[in-house]
């Protein structure tokens, strides 16, 4: 590659990258491993497939949009963080039905996005408050619960909290029963985005 190669590349590549302010969904699987365990590789298999279906599903209809993700867990972004929120509501609910006990995390704050990778402090807080939830909670920072004043949602305070690697002492609160009138036209149709229970449920 030449130099004029290579300083289009790099042109291109700063381009590319931009800061935005997005807001940022973690999900994870509680008890994976030993839920693998019982039901064996094929039924697990199975089940994560209905697993990643189910919060692809919610994700299209409340406006999200997958970054990535590994084994059972997700990376998604929101322009909307009430409509985050009421994903990860859903999402915790409906996954109750396949027998699957999901907590998710969610915080908005500005990243770098590269192309279709984000990357910033704020995927890091995101990624420690999900870790933080308990099951089937959606645990969200101050700064979230600040944004969707005046949504129609509600939270319960779950104390203050070091979040590793990060400074700081960070205020985290617990989604508590959002109504599907708080979310607008991505409420979802229950009716559409509760699967049929057909795996016996396991307790983790």
């Amino acid at each position: 590659m030449d130099l004029q190669e290579r300083l289009t590349s790099l042109r291109s590549r700063e381009t590319d990258r931009s800061r935005v302010l997005v807001t940022l969904l973690f999900t994870d699987l509680i008890g994976s491993t030993e839920r693998a365990v019982a039901l064996g590789d094929r039924r697990w298999q199975g089940l994560l497939e209905r697993h990643h279906g189910t919060v692809r599903a919610l994700l299209d209809r409340f406006g999200g949009c997958e970054v990535d993700t590994a084994g059972d867990g997700f990376l998604a972004t929101f322009s909307t963080a009430s409509h985050a929120v009421g994903c990860g509501f859903e999402l915790t609910r409906s996954l109750s039905w396949l027998g699957l006990d999901a907590r998710v995390g969610v915080h908005t704050g500005e990243v770098e996005r590269f192309g279709p990778k984000y990357s910033g402090l704020a995927v890091h807080v995101a990624a420690r408050v999900v870790g933080l939830a308990g099951p089937r909670e959606v645990l969200v920072t101050e700064t979230v619960k600040g944004v969707v004043a005046g949504a129609g949602l509600r939270f319960t305070s779950r104390g203050s909290h070091s979040l590793k690697g990060l400074p700081g002492v960070w205020p985290l609160f617990a989604a508590v029963g959002p109504e599907p009138v708080a979310l607008g036209t991505h409420a979802p149709r229950h009716r559409n985005t509760r699967p049929r229970r057909r795996v016996a449920r396991l307790d983790a």
